[in-house]
């Protein structure tokens, strides 16, 4: 069955004490004067800073989750939606619909690391079973905060660093200083971490940290770093830094211990190829023919490492957000349950270019992108440029499939697969239950290979999709390997600002501004994208929330190129 993350809410941690007669011993309510007493209270605990990822704490997730915002900002996904969907199409293109557009991603990741501070602030209180059981406990709130910061800094640039759950007014943090904090949380993590393979008892957790996952976001961490601020080494925070060679010996460990590998069909990873004739009564063309069967996301899936994990528990009583609705988002509109491909908000159509430039050769540009208008995919019934699907915008005809909406058809009837797999409720906005990954083990091996220059490693993912071994490293080939097997996975964005540099961002301009000219539908209308301006001011990175500027009373100031009456409004 499939494993889920619900959280455990401790929601009175912030209580205070006071000197009164009101003061009593609550009796329902857990506070942090009572609680992290146990090792039970602190999994508890931890369970609520893991339900951070899949939480969206105000506004829509759209605007929370770095995953959806870097995939718009990319050069590859248009913003799409309907006519009146403003978002999307502003964070596509570099300007903002309100001055507090990303309000939920600031207030999400804070309260994240909030739990994981005030977790970690109390990690001595309990009697331990042994050192392993306090080290994963541990290991697992510092990756988590790692994590929370690492997205942060990708995001919002410099942030305030707060490691106390005592009330402070901070500055923004120089990055350096985040960075160094960020590298010694990871630093940490792996060494209290025991080296137990993937799939033991001890570490069959899935959606939850581990010593190998922890050294993977280092690489990335290293990458993004070194990379953006064109520097040799990661800082730590108690002094010195973390080196190339400590990254690759991390790396190499992982991909020779740690249990995980790559999956033998690639297009099997993603939940369309549950579409055949097995589970469906109209199976998806392109899975059928190519006698596809998806790998699932239980234990038996060796490539993926770490993902958000969401659970049946959706409903309009509690909250959507218990389901994936990043699916939801990214799936085409007007269409529930006529076919395989399911319904959605219609956002984030795939650029032409991407698939003008994508060999036909390579199996990943069918197995990553449905165009539907090709006898290939099954979906001529689309009708693009007849329907025009719920005065859909930036309709290309391309869209991703590696995570939307999924049906299948059974007793004469479509629904999402997560109804029969899971249990999971027929409401196309609550059903989507497949997992966001966020680590998997194919890009370790592409990591290894950029950082030592060698090709092994991207020689491997090469041999998985049958495609010739390169016989010398080159940059370029590297980077076109990333973009076509990690293609819609939230990292191309910022593998593109790595590459580049931030004195270098003229360069990241030109790639992204190849947006403008490409044909397009809106609501029926032939035209041609327009409106992409990526502003190297800015560094690349997103407006700070006013209303949290307002707050500090000038002590955090706005990202440059967002000041008020300076940033651009889309209308």
């Amino acid at each position: 069955m499939k494993k889920l993350i619900l959280a455990i809410l401790i929601s009175s941690v912030l209580a205070g004490c006071s000197e009164s007669f009101l003061d009593t011993a609550p009796l329902t309510q857990k506070t942090n004067t009572d609680f992290y007493q146990t090792p039970s209270d602190m999994e508890q605990a931890l369970t609520a800073a893991y339900v951070t990822l899949v939480s969206a704490p105000e506004g829509s997730i759209l605007n929370c989750y770095p995953f959806v915002i870097s995939e718009l900002m990319s050069d590859e996904r248009f913003g799409g939606g309907g006519d009146n969907d403003r978002t999307p199409r502003a964070i596509d293109d570099f300007k903002i619909d309100g001055s507090d557009m990303f309000a939920g991603a600031w207030t999400r990741y804070y309260r994240g690391i909030f739990r994981c501070n005030m977790l970690l602030e109390n990690i001595d209180k309990p009697v331990w079973a042994s050192a392993a059981q306090k080290g994963k406990i541990e290991g697992q709130a510092r990756f988590l905060r790692a994590l929370f910061y690492f997205d942060m800094s990708r995001l919002f640039g410099e942030v305030p660093l707060v490691l106390e759950t005592k009330p402070q007014n901070l500055p923004k943090t120089p990055a350096a200083e985040t960075y160094a904090q960020i590298a010694g949380d990871l630093k940490a993590a792996i060494e209290v971490f025991p080296a137990v393979p993937y799939g033991t008892a001890l570490y069959n957790d899935m959606g939850r940290a581990n010593r190998w996952i922890a050294q993977a976001l280092m690489a990335r961490v290293f990458l993004f770093y070194t990379g953006y601020y064109e520097t040799a080494d990661l800082p730590l925070v108690e002094g010195g830094s973390v080196t190339k060679a400590e990254v690759i010996a991390w790396l190499e460990e992982c991909i020779n211990s740690s249990g995980y590998d790559l999956m033998p069909e690639f297009r099997n990873l993603w939940p369309y190829s549950i579409a055949n004739s097995t589970y469906s009564e109209e199976p998806y063309k392109y899975s059928e023919d190519n006698d596809l069967n998806w790998y699932k996301e239980e234990g038996a899936n060796k490539e993926s490492m770490f993902m958000l994990k969401f659970s049946t528990f959706a409903d309009w009583g509690t909250s959507i957000y218990y389901s994936n609705q990043m699916n939801l988002f990214f799936g085409w509109r007007s269409y529930s349950y006529k076919g395989a491909m399911g319904e959605g908000w219609g956002m984030g159509t795939v650029s032409k270019n991407l698939w003008d430039e994508w060999p036909g050769t390579d199996l990943r540009k069918r197995g990553s992108i449905c165009k539907v208008d090709d006898a290939v995919e099954g979906t001529e019934n689309y009708e693009l440029g007849v329907d025009f699907h719920d005065k859909q915008m930036d309709e290309t005809g391309l869209w991703q499939k590696k995570y939307r909406p999924v049906n299948v058809k059974k007793d004469g009837e479509w629904h999402n697969y997560s109804v029969d797999l899971y249990g999971a409720t027929r409401n196309m906005q609550l059903d989507n239950m497949q997992d966001i990954i966020l680590i998997r083990f194919a890009d370790v091996l592409l990591m290894h290979s950029e950082l030592t220059q060698t090709t092994n490693g991207i020689n491997r993912v090469r041999d998985r999709v049958d495609i010739d071994p390169l016989a010398v490293y080159a940059l370029d080939s590297l980077k076109a390997e990333r973009r076509y097997e990690l293609a819609f996975e939230g990292e191309r964005y910022y593998d593109l600002l790595r590459w580049a540099g931030k004195s270098n961002l003229a360069q990241v301009k030109t790639i992204l501004e190849r947006q403008n000219g490409v044909p397009i539908i809106n609501n029926g209308v032939s035209t041609f994208k327009t409106g992409t301006l990526f502003r190297p001011e800015t560094g690349g990175f997103v407006q700070i929330p006013n209303r949290e500027i307002q707050l500090s009373e000038g002590v955090l100031v706005q990202n440059p190129g967002w000041e008020e009456g300076v940033a651009p409004y889309y209308k």
